[in-house]
């Protein structure tokens, strides 16, 4: 199951080179990791796939909903 990723409206200001209206995909750290992962502060990250690169953002800034699905999931 793919997902995809935006910023929540609060977080818009934290991350200027994201555009909190679009969906981006969101990809493996690495390949074949299939779990989410933490920092070293134990906050959970995902990592998005932009236009020109791949950005580590964390996971409470954003909304989640399964690729193509017009629903979105909370994070918490």
């Amino acid at each position: 199951m793919e997902f995809e990723a935006r910023l929540k409206p609060e977080h818009r200001r934290d991350h200027p080179e994201l555009s909190g209206y679009r969906w981006y995909p969101v990809v493996p750290l690495w390949p074949g990791l299939t779990q989410r992962t933490h920092n070293m502060s134990g906050q959970r990250l995902a990592r998005l796939k932009t236009s020109q690169d791949y950005t580590m953002i964390r996971a409470d800034h954003l909304e989640f909903r399964v690729k193509g699905s017009g629903e979105t999931e909370a994070t918490g």
